[in-house]
């Protein structure tokens, strides 16, 4: 199964309310352009068509990368979740993903929308060898994920425009 893990475009300064921070003009173009990318893996790669399940965390920057990603990707539901904002504990949505990936079996492509440290430490946990790398503005890992194991690897990485 695939995994990608992205981080939300680019934001507005940081602000007191962090939450609330919406992405500029050119953290929606960095999303479009990974959601496209997203799209030309899943056909070229896996023959996957769509993303069966997407955890968002409900921040207004991740919410609005959603937006502008869906116009390229066909998600068939999306979760928002707080296991995914900034401060989440990586082992803890590991677990989240597995617990979906035993209750559905028919999932085969997921994607996770979140926030630095958060998508470098998801990554490190989830993909063998990444390193916990760091994840600029719409950046994405593409991982192929084996959930009798708990465990992938790394097919592609996205660097987004900067």
């Amino acid at each position: 199964m695939i995994i990608f893990v992205m981080r939300h475009g680019e934001a507005e300064p940081y602000k007191q309310d962090d939450q609330s921070r919406h992405l500029t003009k050119f953290g929606i173009t960095q999303s479009e352009h990974a959601a496209k990318w997203m799209a030309k893996q899943l056909k070229n790669q896996t023959a996957l068509r769509q993303v069966d399940l997407t955890f968002v965390s409900p921040y207004v920057r991740t919410l609005e990368t959603l937006g502008a990603v869906e116009p390229f990707l066909s998600i068939q539901k999306h979760i928002k979740t707080s296991e995914v904002t900034p401060i989440g504990n990586a082992n803890m949505v590991q677990d989240l993903i597995d617990g979906e990936l035993l209750n559905d079996s028919t999932i085969q492509c997921l994607l996770v929308i979140s926030h630095m440290p958060l998508v470098s430490l998801l990554s490190d946990v989830v993909c063998s060898g990444f390193n916990a790398r760091i994840f600029d503005t719409a950046d994405v890992l593409m991982i192929d994920y084996d959930a009798t194991r708990s465990k992938g690897s790394q097919l592609a990485f996205y660097q987004s425009l900067t």
